[in-house]
């Protein structure tokens, strides 16, 4: 910026010349470093808002259980002979004797076999997690204790772990170990036993808390009396509904120490940029490994290009909630054009709802819809 020390000046000649005009230096803006991403989890995230190709399908669109209803939970074993989903039951109207409403569905699909069981009263069937125990037997992770709310089961309190058994059945809406949050509501699982990991988040008013713990520790924390008001029932004919207070056997999570807890707030939508701010779509579904929280939001297009495309995001956070990776597009649930060329959706539905990390290798599933009803996808990244 130039400073004028003088305007005038009378020289000793007598003659009148133009004031000293001094200009300060002006300092160079230094751009800041881009960090170079090497992690190859991380590399794997930033492959995702890339074109996909038909290669990465590992499903095109499987049937399960209903028709009726988009899948809401995802696993898959390491060397994918064995995928997982949880489902909710179909609505039916509402109507007592024909609404499966207070039913979800963990359906395991292993080399082309499908099998399944059925949980009631236990919630909206969202994040499932899977655990291989020493045992040999598969753990089913969900969230549990839901009381009914509009004609639905939500609100989720705890969350349980239990044996998978094929056409089993649980109508007590909990089973197993069961996990309390000290009357959270949303709960719902991520586990990762090879880090000894228990992840567990809640949701307020569209905010998002992520609660990890010690696995080993979680599981051998003592069992205490929890209760639980719930409003349940009433789907089956002659039966009413009913509100009871539940009295359960529960680990009390307030207790426990937890590893690191942070919050994801909602932001405001008048002023928030919808791809760059998280949590600013639905949180839908998340995975955590040693290091980092994958956490991933979206909305499907309600079955109607006049809606655009469908939109999926993941942000990758630490454990301590800074954020590693920012927002960025799940790309094969915005392409519209490949969902249709591939004939599995027609009208660019896909509503994003699990994601599993494993290594180095990224695995989501989303629902897709067409004539014939709901159907659920699995997409690879690597």
């Amino acid at each position: 910026m130039a400073v004028v020390e003088e305007l005038l000046r009378s020289e000793s000649n007598g003659t009148i010349s133009f004031g000293n005009h001094q200009l300060a230096q002006k300092a160079k803006k230094e751009k800041a470093k881009k960090e170079k991403v090497t992690d190859p989890r991380l590399l794997t995230v930033t492959k995702m808002s890339k074109m996909t190709k038909e290669s990465q399908f590992l499903t095109k669109g499987v049937a399960l259980k209903t028709a009726h209803r988009a899948t809401q939970g995802f696993s898959i074993s390491a060397d994918e002979r064995t995928m997982w989903f949880s489902q909710p039951g179909s609505f039916g109207k509402n109507q007592p004797g024909l609404t499966k409403v207070h039913e979800n569905y963990i359906v395991r699909r292993q080399d082309g076999k499908r099998e399944s069981m059925t949980l009631r009263y236990f919630g909206n069937a969202n994040s499932l997690a899977v655990e291989h125990g020493e045992d040999g037997k598969d753990y089913i992770w969900i969230g549990s204790n839901a009381t009914k709310y509009k004609g639905s089961y939500s609100r989720t309190r705890t969350v349980s772990r239990f044996p998978f058994e094929v056409n089993g059945e649980i109508n007590e809406g909990y089973a197993g170990e069961n996990y309390y949050m000290g009357g959270e509501r949303y709960c719902y699982p991520a586990v990762n036993p090879a880090a000894d990991i228990l992840g567990i988040v809640t949701q307020k008013a569209g905010a998002v808390t992520v609660n990890l713990y010690n696995l080993t520790e979680a599981r051998a924390l003592d069992n205490t009396d929890v209760k639980l008001k719930t409003v349940y029932k009433g789907e089956v004919v002659g039966e009413p509904e009913q509100t009871v207070v539940r009295t359960i056997k529960a680990k009390d999570m307030t207790t426990a120490e937890a590893i690191s807890s942070f919050t994801i707030a909602k932001p405001d939508k008048e002023t928030a940029d919808p791809a760059k701010v998280p949590n600013y779509y639905t949180f839908r579904a998340w995975d955590v490994d040693k290091d980092y929280v994958y956490f991933v939001e979206g909305q499907h297009n309600k079955g109607s290009m006049k809606n655009g495309e469908s939109k999926a995001f993941i942000t990758v956070y630490d454990h301590s909630g800074r954020v590693v990776m920012p927002k960025r597009r799940i790309q094969c649930v915005f392409d519209q054009y490949l969902l249709e060329s591939l004939g599995i959706t027609p009208a660019g539905y896909a509503d994003i709802a699990g994601i599993k990390v494993i290594d180095s290798k990224i695995y989501v599933m989303f629902s897709v819809k067409d004539g014939k009803g709901f159907k659920t996808v699995v997409v690879k990244h690597e």
